[in-house]
């Protein structure tokens, strides 16, 4: 790890070691439901970047705008009534928020009061709802 500082280098060691644990629980239990199944054990790897797939966090769309609410709320510490207050003073109906959360679509007369609430402005709440021009070339 010649590149880095020492204190720097133990930490990507660290990560990379935890990295690689995980991989193996991961791949010990896909083949475990396989085996559980009566699957074939070949197609270990293809559950495995499934699951991985299905795990990332939302890049775009109103799920991923739902993401960023719940963080913000953490943020805040919030709980769930009184950050549902909260967005309210922002003109973001309880109503409206529980729709964001269910992943449903929402109006652009919307954005201004959410970017109020994320500290966001519009343009990037807009590349995130809708994804970016190289998102949608891709």
């Amino acid at each position: 790890m010649g590149f880095f500082k020492p204190d720097h280098a133990s930490e990507v060691i660290k990560f990379l070691n935890e990295q690689e644990v995980l991989n193996k629980a991961l791949k010990m239990a896909c083949t475990d439901l396989i085996k559980k199944v009566g699957g074939d054990t070949n197609k270990v790897n293809y559950l495995m970047g499934k699951y991985i797939i299905t795990s990332e966090p939302r890049k775009h769309g109103t799920r991923a705008i739902a993401v960023l609410l719940n963080d913000r709320q953490k943020e805040l510490d919030l709980s769930n009534q009184e950050f549902a207050k909260f967005c309210d003073t922002f003109k973001l109906s309880p109503t409206e928020l529980n729709n964001i959360y269910a992943g449903e679509a929402f109006d652009d007369s919307l954005l201004v009061p959410l970017s109020r609430i994320l500290g966001m402005a519009k343009e990037r709440l807009l590349e995130v709802r809708d994804g970016s021009e190289e998102q949608s070339n891709t």
